[in-house]
């Protein structure tokens, strides 16, 4: 019984003597994001005189703004470091070209330790063309085609391409809209009625990543 006491105190006393956490760090992987995939790697590692401190809470926050200095909310995580003295943590969302910071904070000290990260664009835009009514356009007339264009970045250029015969190709500069609707203007006479002509569309964003429709096929009517 005094025995057993007395390893009680003994090892009492070692944790009252355990050394403070004095200093967290964060490593992040990778630091350079693709927008496609948005997922950012976290790991704080705590330390109590350059050995690992287990055990300790860890609150990881981040601030994230895109390019354009909006500010885009990522949900905080938090848990206990294990006995490497390290947390570990998967955030996600970060699909907007720009750069944020992740920091790690001890729970219940003034600790904190933090790295930046950068998310490069490579989501190209979203493209649609509505197509005329029956899918199909008269000879000789004037036709007006819509094309739908949305990119989280902004829009730069779209494309409009008919293939009738020849293929004719129009451009209009979208001065960087993030959504867009676009009219193109065309008249097809230099094909047979009953020719099918194929109407295509394609977008560029701000980060020249470009992103294409599906084909429209549309039936030339006398």
């Amino acid at each position: 019984m005094l025995q057993r006491l007395a390893s009680l105190l003994f090892a009492a006393s070692l944790a009252a003597c355990a050394p403070e956490t004095s200093a967290v760090s964060v490593q992040l992987a990778p630091e350079v994001i693709s927008s496609i995939d948005g997922k950012l790697s976290v790991r704080a590692l705590a330390f109590a005189d350059r050995e690992p401190a287990a055990a300790e809470l860890v609150q990881l926050t981040v601030d994230y703004k895109d390019r354009h200095g909006t500010t885009h909310q990522i949900a905080p995580q938090e848990g206990e470091t294990d006995e490497t003295g390290a947390f570990e943590a998967t955030f996600t969302g970060l699909t907007w070209d720009g750069i944020g910071t992740v920091t790690a904070a001890i729970a219940g000290t003034e600790l904190t330790g933090a790295a930046t990260f950068a998310v490069l664009d490579r989501t190209p835009p979203t493209v649609s063309i509505v197509p005329p009514a029956n899918n199909q356009v008269k000879l000789g007339a004037d036709f007006t085609i819509k094309v739908n264009v949305k990119d989280e970045i902004g829009i730069s250029q779209v494309f409009f391409e008919a293939s009738a015969g020849q293929r004719d190709r129009s451009t209009v500069v979208a001065s960087g809209s993030t959504d867009t609707s676009v009219s193109f203007d065309y008249k097809i006479d230099n094909v047979a009625a009953g020719t099918t002509v194929m109407l295509y569309a394609l977008a560029a964003d701000l980060s020249g990543n470009q992103g294409a429709a599906q084909p429209i096929m549309v039936t030339v009517v006398p």
